[in-house]
């Protein structure tokens, strides 16, 4: 079941608006649970609630945070199967500003292990539903990357000005290295092919009808 909200504004005013509802028929004297709320206004006892929400600037309290930004860029090389529409990562580049790494090997394993999470949502993870139910809910259906995605060439480059607010000018890093991942593919695919997909997970299935559209006059 999917309801949009921002800041969760949108469920209050369900909730009490629900509340007010009943207090005015005299149903209830007390305030509904969340499993409540969600039964009488969905008309079902249990399932999936994904809302979407926003922040802004003007949100952030004083001092404004955050302290710093996470950079995280990174680059590929690819090779597409144009009979199969699969891409194989051939080479992955992942860098990441940490002001200064007091453990570099650490750092280096945290800014690599984003990069595999960034293949996970760029290549297979995503929810499949059935009449609001999420239907792959397990990880024999829901395909996350193994050490078999790990790409040929993996490298991890650590930037340092030591102009962070941490210890010795330390930054936190990790996060960062997730999103360049999967625009870093879909431009890699579409300059090596000329077939653009523009939604993820990038499936076989998808690149392959994107390779056959841009085959067209």
């Amino acid at each position: 079941m999917g309801v949009w909200f921002q800041n969760d504004s949108k469920i209050v005013q369900i909730r009490r608006k629900i509340n007010a509802d009943l207090f005015e028929t005299k149903l209830i004297k007390t305030a509904m649970s969340y499993g409540e709320l969600i039964h009488r206004h969905f008309a079902m006892q249990g399932g999936e609630l994904v809302g979407t929400g926003y922040a802004h600037s003007g949100m952030a309290p004083t001092p404004a945070n955050p302290l710093f930004w996470e950079i995280g860029i990174g680059a590929v090389e690819v090779s597409v199967d144009r009979e199969t529409g699969k891409v194989h990562v051939e080479k992955y580049v992942t860098a990441a500003d940490a002001g200064k790494a007091l453990h570099p090997l650490q750092c280096e394993g945290q800014d690599e292990g984003s990069a595999m999470m960034g293949f996970g949502h760029t290549f297979y993870e995503t929810y499949q539903f059935d009449g609001g139910q999420i239907i792959n809910s397990n990880l024999v259906d829901y395909k996350v990357p193994t050490f078999d995605d790990v790409p040929d060439e993996f490298e991890s480059i650590l930037i340092e000005d030591a102009n962070g607010p941490g210890p010795y000018g330390a930054k936190g890093l990790g996060e960062g290295g997730i999103i360049p991942v999967a625009p870093a593919v879909a431009n890699a695919v579409a300059w090596s092919t000329g077939a653009r997909v523009k939604s993820l997970p990038l499936t076989p299935e998808k690149v392959w009808r994107a390779l056959r559209e841009a085959k067209k006059p």
